[in-house]
């Protein structure tokens, strides 16, 4: 049994106390809601315990029947007037510490798991809270549809389908009903029609598929939304008001013919809309056409033209996230030659690409990139190489490969921010860093930057980032 799994009686119990207590000092209200919510968890880091909260009839905007939106303030535990119901009793919280402490200690696929389990577990607890509390004296103060689940941003409607059962929740939200089988009608048309539904999706947040679904629809079908999406392209006559997201999943989709490439760069150079010559400018490097806006760059003379600008921010996408969803690799050789170019030139770049913007994510295949770039003679480059190789879920035998790479990095480099991203690396390999500790321990002890000295010793405290 999972420790999470072994917190469900406990849970259970101090759930049905607590809302027991509730029920007793509001005796007068009637309830039709409760929920576990805000589950805090950040990957590789804490899984927190929910908070449990719930809602009377007098609360909603119409007394007479809840929203059948799950989107609405009724179904959403932050607008309750009981959003906290204090129930965790000392032993729920002391098995929620060990649950939280083994999941943080473990593999990657471990960490996972462990978050599946809390979900898991949390449903199955609702379901019992539900029939615990219609068999208890107070059931009269439930309404005959009175509902428990588990409320998440990141999983919504299905934890909750899960909890309520499908019967029950497309009951109370006919519009999730209608959202399905339209999702299924979308599903079955024919490919053209499907991806001109979706490419007319874009940008819509109504209706059961959004602008982020049809988003990822389309790069899941590929090559065959290519010619609707270039006709979404600023050509300089059509003056399409929606061209930076038809270069975005050109970018993503990585189909470089002519026509593709012949639209980015008229869209980069003609379109009076600022996001969509930027976002043609990632594309094309997202397409391999690095070299091409390095001669668009050196033809515009550094970093202070329009022209110049819009070339270095395709030249900086491929390190940043949103290079991820694309197949273009890992290849420091660009951001080098950039950053021996003027001074206007680097200054762009180092604000572009600035620590917190996002960078992009290592990939198995790339290791041999980063540990170049590490050994970079620019110590931009082996900062943002060493902030890429704190990936643990890439597995240990790429980590035998990065680690002591990293810690000769936080042991001898002369730059402390380098060091200083090392030190927060190596910590996030967690058991499999500590054969590298000793640069570490060093490091926490002797390093002269005091920055880089409280980050060796967080991870010699196993303190998450």
């Amino acid at each position: 049994m999972s420790h999470w799994k072994a917190l469900e009686p406990l849970i259970v119990e101090d759930a049905l106390r607590a809302l027991r207590e509730l029920l007793a000092d509001n005796p007068d209200d009637q309830f039709y809601v409760a929920a576990f919510h805000g589950v805090y968890r950040e990957r590789d880091g804490t899984i927190s315990l929910p908070s449990l909260g719930a809602n009377t009839v007098a609360a909603r905007e119409d007394e007479e029947e809840a929203s059948g939106d799950f989107w609405d303030a009724d179904w959403n535990p932050a607008d309750w007037d009981h959003e906290l119901v204090d129930f965790e009793s000392d032993a729920l919280n002391q098995a929620a510490g060990a649950a939280d402490k083994a999941a943080r200690q473990a593999s990657r696929a471990g960490w996972l798991q462990a978050e599946k389990d809390c979900f898991d577990m949390l449903v199955s607890a609702s379901q019992k809270v539900r029939e615990a509390l219609g068999d208890s004296p107070h059931a009269s103060q439930l309404t005959p549809d009175f509902v428990v689940f588990v409320h998440d941003e990141e999983y919504a409607t299905d934890l909750a389908r899960r909890c309520i059962g499908d019967k029950a929740f497309f009951r109370l939200f006919p519009d999730e009903k209608k959202k399905d089988r339209e999702r299924q009608r979308v599903a079955a048309l024919p490919e053209a029609e499907r991806i001109d539904f979706l490419v007319g999706r874009l940008h819509r947040n109504d209706g059961a598929i959004g602008s982020e679904e049809a988003t990822e629809q389309l790069c899941a079908i590929g090559a065959p939304a290519v010619p609707a999406l270039l006709a979404r392209m600023d050509h300089g006559r059509s003056r399409s008001k929606h061209g930076w997201d038809g270069a975005m999943l050109l970018g993503r989709i990585g189909v470089a013919t002519p026509e593709v490439l012949d639209a980015l760069k008229t869209q980069m150079a003609t379109s009076r809309d600022e996001p969509g010559r930027a976002w043609a400018a990632r594309a094309l490097a997202y397409l391999g056409q690095s070299d091409w806006l390095l001669a668009q760059l050196e033809q515009a003379g550094g970093g202070e033209t329009d022209a110049a600008r819009m070339a270095i921010e395709g030249l900086c996408a491929p390190y940043s996230s949103f290079r991820d969803p694309t197949p273009l690799p890992l290849d420091y050789r660009t951001l080098e030659a950039l950053l021996e170019g003027p001074p206007a030139t680097v200054k762009l770049v180092l604000d572009i690409l600035r620590p917190g913007s996002g960078y992009c994510e290592l990939r198995a295949g790339e290791v041999d990139e980063a540990l170049r770039g590490l050994a970079s003679p620019h110590a931009f480059v082996r900062r943002h190489a060493a902030s890429l190789c704190w990936e643990r879920g890439l597995g240990d035998a790429i980590g035998q490969r990065l680690l002591p790479v990293l810690a000769e990095r936080l042991a001898k480099d002369d730059n402390a921010d380098v060091r200083w991203q090392a030190a927060r690396s190596i910590g996030y390999w967690k058991a499999a860093g500590q054969p590298w500790h000793a640069a570490v321990e060093h490091a926490a002890l002797h390093d002269t930057d005091e920055r880089v000295r409280t980050a060796a010793q967080s991870v010699l405290q196993g303190d998450d980032y």
